[in-house]
């Protein structure tokens, strides 16, 4: 019989064996791996919280638009209640200042 010379290579196992100890393989060396992402992350001039642009800047926008009607309406009624009373003032202003002179021709 014709005995074959096998070269037996161990990677990941280690044999019990002196004489297949030989065999056994170093671990391979990797190449180091550059990132470049992570060699210079972004610069950021703010530091936000990123929760808060989640929320639109004006929560209550669809509320003013639903209710902007009703609005218009009031700050009419408003305007002309003020207008009103600023006439009655003066009226009582008048009426004041008359009443007052009439007094003072009456004491002469």
């Amino acid at each position: 019989m014709l005995k074959r010379n096998l070269n037996m290579k161990f990677r990941n196992y280690l044999p019990h064996d002196k004489q297949l100890q030989e065999g056994k393989l170093a671990p391979p060396v990797l190449p180091q791996f550059d990132d470049p992402v992570a060699v210079a992350p972004p610069v950021s001039e703010k530091n936000e919280d990123p929760f808060l642009n989640i929320a639109p800047k004006k929560p209550n926008w669809d509320l003013r638009r639903d209710v902007q009607k009703k609005l218009d309406k009031l700050e009419r009624r408003t305007q002309k209640a003020i207008y009103k009373l600023m006439e009655e003032q003066e009226k009582e202003k008048q009426s004041t200042e008359e009443n007052s002179g009439n007094i003072a021709e009456d004491g002469n």
